[in-house]
């Protein structure tokens, strides 16, 4: 089991902003059972699925950056990626 860092990207809407930052650490195979561990052990964690009803095609679906969100904003296992939006 390997130990994975969560990252939520940065964002700008409706006058506001936020810059990348870590919500914490997951265990797991991959990067999805270490955001399903860290959200088992915090239960107001926010984090929602990226489903396919979330993309306007089939298209965007299948290339989504990522499989989860917290109010839109997409989650990952590194501080470089949560960056390139909005810093």
């Amino acid at each position: 089991m390997k130990e994975f860092e969560i990252w939520v990207e940065g964002y700008a809407a409706t006058g506001e902003r936020g810059c990348a930052n870590m919500i914490g650490k997951g265990y797991g195979e991959t990067f999805d059972d270490a955001v399903r561990d860290y959200m088992a052990k915090n239960p107001n964690h926010g984090i929602e699925e990226n489903g396919r009803n979330r993309y306007g095609s089939d298209e965007w679906y299948e290339n989504r950056k990522s499989n989860w969100n917290i109010w839109a904003c997409d989650l990952y296992d590194n501080e470089a990626d949560a960056r390139k939006s909005f810093g």
